[in-house]
């Protein structure tokens, strides 16, 4: 690979996607886009909900990447999506393929180029990411991690594209297919997981209780009857679940929380970092006791750790590593529909 031709691509794509979208004014209209969403939230929560702006201020982090994850989502791939038909169309990628740098290098440097831009969502969003990441309820390290986590999402997504950039003759039809794909892991891998859900049920044998009772409402004795029970397996389908860009962030933030119980206290992060947590994990299969019912009603007995948060923090990096998988190969197909001789061509397209 040749870096200096990487590094001049890269930045001949940041500077024609300055020049063509008046980045000033964009910039500040995001600016004012997600501070309108950020202090908006903390007028409904501390004005209106009569909330304390500590109780706001702990899920400042989870509002403010939840605000570039969805600018991100919508922006990042249509940035790459237009790179390599674009140019084709307007008769600068011939000159560009007519020199000595190799196929790879103009990926490679497209693919720098649209991340480049891409993260500009996230300087803008810098001022609200710092306070956030300063009264968050997960650590320095942790927060600091999730903006690059949400960075590295945004460059697999560049990367897928830039794939179909290299595929489809159109730029609309390019920039359609990359978001019908993002969409699909944001929205349809889910869907899919929900479908799933009934498939792996299975039936075990195990200790249920039974109680009697008096007249009293606390149970007079107990015992323990064996029964076939149904439990959900969904430790065989959770994978469907980690590509997610929400549950992806989610679980990073909440790899730092040092106090998590259940998800109810640990801000938004936290409950869907539980929600992943628990279809990894799978469900319990063993016995209940007698004293499960007295948990509920005279208070917890011992301190045994939520069985379904055990996976909590532990799955943000096998979502990222698939998603930069996909974004992989997306690279990959641009580079080997770069290659000069191009041989047989579609109808319509653009040599020189």
């Amino acid at each position: 690979m040749n870096l200096q031709a990487v590094l001049t691509l890269a930045g001949l794509e940041v500077r024609q996607r300055i020049r063509s979208t008046r980045w000033q004014i964009t910039a500040g209209i995001l600016f004012l886009l997600v501070s309108m969403f950020i202090l908006g939230s903390l007028y409904l929560v501390v004005g209106i909900a009569g909330a304390t702006y500590r109780d706001w201020s702990r899920n400042l982090l989870d509002i403010t990447l939840g605000i570039v994850l969805f600018l991100g989502v919508a922006a990042a791939p249509t940035l790459s999506a237009t790179s390599i038909n674009g140019d084709r169309r307007d008769a600068t990628l011939a000159l560009v393929q007519a020199t000595p740098i190799s196929s790879w290098d103009i990926a490679i440097g497209k693919l720098i180029g649209s991340w480049l831009a891409s993260l500009a969502l996230i300087g803008v969003a810098l001022p609200y990411l710092l306070w956030g990441i300063a009264t968050s309820r997960t650590s320095l390290v942790f927060g600091v991690l999730a903006v690059i986590v949400t960075a590295l999402i945004m460059l697999g997504y560049c990367a897928i594209g830039l794939g179909f950039s290299s595929l489809t003759n159109r730029p609309a039809a390019s920039a359609m297919l990359t978001q019908a794909t993002v969409l699909f892991l944001l929205i349809g891998l889910p869907i899919g997981f929900g479908f799933t859900y009934p498939l792996v049920a299975q039936d075990h044998r195990v200790a249920v209780t039974h109680y009697d009772y008096t007249s009293s409402s606390v149970p007079s004795s107990c015992t323990l009857v064996m029964k076939d029970k149904e439990f959900h397996h969904t430790e065989y389908t959770w994978w469907m679940l980690a590509p997610n860009p929400l549950l992806i962030v989610s679980d990073t933030v909440a790899g730092g929380i040092s106090d998590f119980d259940d998800g109810s206290n640990a801000g938004g992060a936290g409950f869907f970092s539980y929600l992943l947590s628990a279809a990894r994990t799978g469900p319990e299969v063993a016995d209940e006791k007698c004293r499960d019912r007295q948990v509920h009603s005279s208070g917890p007995l011992d301190d045994d750790e939520d069985w379904s948060a055990q996976n909590v923090g532990r799955s943000w990096y096998i979502g990222l590593a698939m998603t930069l998988a996909i974004g992989g190969f997306g690279l990959w197909v641009a580079a080997r529909r770069l290659r000069v001789p191009a041989g047989k061509l579609a109808r319509g397209v653009r040599v020189a």
